[in-house]
C-alpha cells in the first residue's frame, strides 16, 4: 500500500538512501553456475529482516544512520533513524517505486534514482546489487570473483571490492555482520546486530 501524499525535492540525505537501495525489491532466481547450495538458500528467502548500522562516505558526503532493513516478496521496507541529524526516514521499495517518508505527512516518490543522485551528489552506488550483497552473496546479473583462493570473505563484482569482515549464523548457513563495499569513489560500511527470517 503506498503512501498518500508525495512530494519531490527534499532530503538529500534520504535521496542517497533510497538510491542505495533501489532496485533491490525484486529478487531474480540466480544462476545454478553463479550460486553454490548456501547462495541458492539465501536467495530464495521470502523474507528476512536485518537490523544494525549503515554509513556512507564519500568527497561529497558522509552520513551515518541505524538501520531497519525488512524484505518480503516483492517489497522492502526500511527505516532509518540518525542521517543528517534527522529523525525516522521510512523507505518502502514496492518494485521499482520507491516511496521515501521524511515524516510530517512528506513523502516523496521517485524512479529516476540514479540520475537523481549523479545530478544531486556527483556519484552513484550499484543499487540493484546490494540486495544480495550485504546478504554476502553475488548479485545474479553479472560476473563475480571471489578474494585469494577463492575466499568467501572478499567479493568482487562490478568494479567493487566487498569486504566481509566478520560472520554470524542465519538461515542454516552464514551472512556477514560487518562489511564493507568500496568502489566508485564511494566506501559504504554495514553493521547487522540482528538478522532474522521469521516475520513478527
Amino acid at each position: 500500500m503506498a503512501p498518500a501524499a508525495i512530494r519531490t525535492g527534499r532530503g538529500a540525505g534520504a535521496l542517497v538512501l533510497a538510491a542505495t537501495l533501489a532496485g533491490c525489491a525484486v529478487a531474480p532466481k540466480p544462476s545454478p553456475v553463479a550460486a553454490d547450495l548456501d547462495q541458492q538458500r539465501l536467495y530464495l528467502l521470502p523474507y528476512w529482516k536485518a537490523e544494525g548500522r549503515m554509513g556512507i562516505q564519500s568527497q561529497q558526503q558522509a552520513w551515518n544512520a541505524n538501520l531497519s532493513w525488512e524484505h518480503e516478496g516483492h517489497q522492502d521496507r526500511l527505516r532509518l533513524s540518525g542521517p543528517f541529524n534527522q529523525g525516522m526516514v521510512s523507505i518502502i521499495l514496492q518494485d521499482r517505486l520507491i516511496y521515501i517518508n521524511e515524516g510530517k505527512g512528506a513523502v516523496e516518490a521517485t524512479g529516476d534514482i540514479d540520475g537523481a543522485l549523479k545530478r544531486r551528489l556527483g556519484f552513484t552506488v550499484p543499487v540493484a546489487s546490494l540486495r544480495y550483497w550485504m546478504l554476502g552473496i553475488p548479485a545474479p546479473q553479472g560476473d563475480f570473483s571471489r578474494g585469494e583462493a577463492g575466499a568467501t570473505r572478499q567479493l568482487l563484482q562490478q568494479g567493487w571490492t566487498l569486504d566481509f569482515d566478520r560472520y554470524t549464523s542465519f538461515a542454516g548457513t552464514r551472512v556477514p555482520s560487518k562489511s564493507s563495499i568500496r568502489g566508485n569513489g564511494v566506501n559504504l560500511k554495514l553493521v547487522i546486530d540482528r538478522w532474522s527470517a521469521t516475520k513478527p
